[in-house]
């Protein structure tokens, strides 16, 4: 019962994140990188280690930010293999983050947000609509309001989608 009201209340502040956004209109070039992945399912970070390559960006300006299984102690902040991790008690039931690391990503001016995860998670959602990112792309299984480009690949055909982000990227000049 209670999960299910804190997925409702987390979607009512995606809602008004959404409406009071302001879409980046400045020139963009891409220096810094964010990730937000899905952790709970089986996820090679080499992969976005790749991506963050291919796209031309310093390992040092790559920021993987995921969320994991609610441990019994629960909202701990966790880092390993170059990604920082969160869980659902890291978020409060009006939408506010508990986590410092996670308050941080969110204010991070990265350049572009990669929302690495391919169905709607409330928790993943509220991170990516929340954040300081100049430029967002996701999946199109996604909530398609989140992210300023929208790609209809699948979201277990990680190669695809590395291949058509690269290409829209140097179409919108942003790589």
């Amino acid at each position: 019962m209670f999960k299910g009201f804190k997925n409702k209340s987390v979607g009512k502040v995606i809602d008004s994140q959404i409406k009071k956004r302001s879409v980046y209109t400045g020139a963009i070039k891409l220096k810094s990188l964010a990730v937000l992945i899905d952790a709970r399912k089986d996820f090679d970070i080499l992969s976005v280690v790749k991506l963050a390559d291919k796209l031309g960006v310093r390992s040092d300006q790559l920021k993987i930010m995921g969320l994991k299984e609610t441990t019994k102690s629960g909202g701990d902040e966790t880092s390993k293999g170059g990604a920082t991790y969160f869980d659902e008690k890291s978020i409060g039931y009006a939408g506010g983050f508990k986590s410092k690391a996670l308050n941080n990503f969110v204010e991070e001016p990265f350049d572009v947000l990669i929302n690495f995860y391919g169905t709607d998670i409330p928790h993943l959602n509220l991170v990516a609509v929340s954040s300081n990112a100049k430029f967002k792309v996701g999946f199109a299984d996604v909530d398609h309001r989140i992210n300023d480009l929208v790609i209809g690949t699948p979201s277990d055909n990680i190669d695809l989608f590395i291949s058509e982000l690269k290409k829209y990227l140097k179409i919108l000049n942003i790589i």
